[in-house]
């Protein structure tokens, strides 16, 4: 993709999440049992970056850990929520650009979580730049945890062969693991936001390419994609 088309989709996936943030906030009221295994991966008082942190719900299962917390996300309009939710935390709450860069020193974070982000960025480069990024800003011996939605199971999958098929017909701008999923917000407004279609092998690649070491790669309920790797 040219970085035309990646700010294009990057910027969409911004709108999308201002748009629907009050019922994506809804609907994470309380932390998914799935992933409440972070946890036992963060220590006493760990530095830790949420990154992609919505409305801070992460904070829900580590709040007693005294941690020095940071969270950032595309989208203001949930950063807002996240102030809201959590006060104690808001001044290291703050929207970030989107970008493949964070403003934070090399070697800054214990640990970082991203939950169900890598799955909005486009493009092969921008991704591994991203990965690299974290990279960065994770200490030595520190761990890394990313879940990506698994776009495989059966509900998702025709809008990925509908990408296929509009890609084989030179219809599609997207690339050919890639799918737009509708969605609606709270007012009835339906509209699409980017994915790409992770394998397991895909996603623990790109985190091992970036310099980390992984420590383990699973597929929890045929839901969501996780990664646990060290720096």
């Amino acid at each position: 993709m040219n970085n035309k088309l990646i700010n294009t989709i990057l910027q969409e996936t911004e709108v999308g999440y201002d748009r629907m943030a009050e019922k994506f906030s809804g609907t994470r009221n309380f932390f998914w049992p799935d992933l409440a295994f972070i946890r036992e991966h963060i220590s006493q008082g760990a530095k830790v970056l949420d990154y992609g942190c919505g409305n801070g719900r992460l904070l829900e299962i580590l709040q007693d850990k005294r941690l020095e917390y940071y969270g950032v996300d595309i989208s203001q309009k949930l950063v807002d929520l996240a102030k809201v939710r959590y006060p104690g935390f808001s001044r290291n709450i703050t929207k970030t650009s989107g970008q493949t860069s964070l403003p934070f020193p090399d070697d800054f974070f214990n640990n970082v979580v991203s939950i169900a982000v890598f799955h909005h960025f486009p493009d092969k480069k921008f991704r591994s730049d991203m990965a690299k990024e974290l990279y960065r800003v994770t200490r030595p011996g520190g761990e890394i945890i990313v879940t990506t939605w698994n776009l495989w199971q059966s509900k998702y999958k025709k809008y990925i062969w509908k990408n296929m098929a509009r890609k084989i017909f030179f219809c599609s701008r997207l690339d050919i693991s890639d799918c737009e999923i509708p969605f609606k917000n709270n007012t009835g407004e339906i509209f699409t936001r980017f994915h790409h279609a992770y394998t397991l092998e895909e996603l623990s690649g790109l985190f091992s390419q970036a310099g980390f070491k992984i420590k383990e790669a699973k597929v929890i309920n045929n839901k969501n994609l996780v990664v646990i790797a060290r720096k």
